[in-house]
């Protein structure tokens, strides 16, 4: 199973028999860019500061980065980190900067910091709905120039966390069971599923299902298992990045890939990913985890003895 081809791996053979596919697609998105018409934002500095924070919201439909590569490399990198509806649509980048500007429009203004050449830079966050069971922390950073221009910095998860970025209301069996319907349906990214039983799992304290729904969820990865080598591959990512704001990411995959590894794939885990690949993995983490400035507060309560990065992430 583990000769079924990663669609990174697919894209790094195409690259190697077209080399000029990498700019024709920056070309495509930059193209994609220019044509979501969006003019920026520019407000009048000389007005009293909740004023502007009005006229932010109502622009906000208007707000970019400050470069149109800089929005593709974003959308890249972190549209992964938005709940599945509002990755939706005809563009990729459209649905990443449309999910930003609802933040900037409806989300909470939690802080505000002005620099010494008199620029504020803000930051917006919302609880966005992923199901009715599980809700995501989306944090929408804008900085406002002397002049009133207005533009993103960054968009996602809070960086850095101060408090868990999910949360579950639902039971654990009734996140066992949306997850098995997302498993089952190949439209679904495979990171909520997977997050979905990672919520069950805190919820419940154990491994959760009865016999028959641990083998669905077992036959459904392997069935995906291109899928869940790319979101290793995430996770990997997201472990090099860990000692600066990427520690909770980091967590969160391992823990995910974890709960799945030892609550229903067992030893076929090996079949479908490299032990040495996990090996790799750990040992990154040690290493950056370890140099993370992590906040207590925002590991997740009920997360597993053996799931030691956690611990090693806020004793950094």
């Amino acid at each position: 199973m583990k000769n079924d081809h990663t669609p990174e791996e697919l894209a790094a053979a195409r690259l190697l028999t077209d080399p000029d596919l990498i700019q024709r697609r920056l070309n495509r998105d930059l193209a994609e860019v220019r044509r979501l018409g969006r003019n920026g934002v520019r407000l009048d500095s000389r007005q009293p500061f909740p004023i502007l924070v009005e006229a932010l919201r109502s622009a906000a439909n208007d707000l970019e980065f400050d470069a149109p590569i800089v929005a593709a490399t974003q959308t890249k990198r972190r549209a992964a980190e938005l709940p599945v509806a509002e990755r939706l649509g005809d563009s990729a980048i459209g649905a990443y900067l449309a999910s930003a500007s609802t933040t900037v429009r409806e989300g909470t203004l939690i802080s505000e910091t002005a620099g010494s050449d008199g620029a504020r830079r803000l930051v917006f966050r919302r609880q966005a709905t992923e199901t009715p069971l599980a809700s995501v922390a989306l944090s929408a950073e804008v900085l406002m120039e002397p002049d009133g221009l207005s533009h993103l910095t960054a968009y996602g998860w809070p960086s850095p966390p101060d408090k868990p970025v999910h949360s579950f209301t639902g039971t654990a069996e009734e996140l066992l069971l949306q997850a098995l319907t997302d498993l089952a349906d190949g439209r679904t990214p495979m990171d909520r599923p997977l997050l979905l039983l990672w919520g069950a799992r805190l919820r419940s304290g154990v491994p959760l299902g009865d016999d028959t729904q641990r083998l669905r969820v077992a036959e459904d990865i392997t069935a995906r298992s291109g899928e869940l080598r790319s979101y290793l591959m995430q996770a990997e990512n997201y472990a090099s990045a860990a000692p600066g704001d990427n520690w909770y990411a980091a967590c969160l995959y391992r823990s995910s890939l974890e709960n799945v590894f030892e609550s229903y794939l067992g030893g076929e885990t090996f079949s479908l990913v490299d032990t040495e690949e996990i090996d790799d993995l750990d040992e990154e983490l040690r290493e950056n985890l370890a140099r993370a400035d992590a906040a207590r507060k925002a590991v997740p309560a009920g997360v597993p003895d053996g799931h030691w990065w956690w611990r090693v992430a806020v004793a950094g």
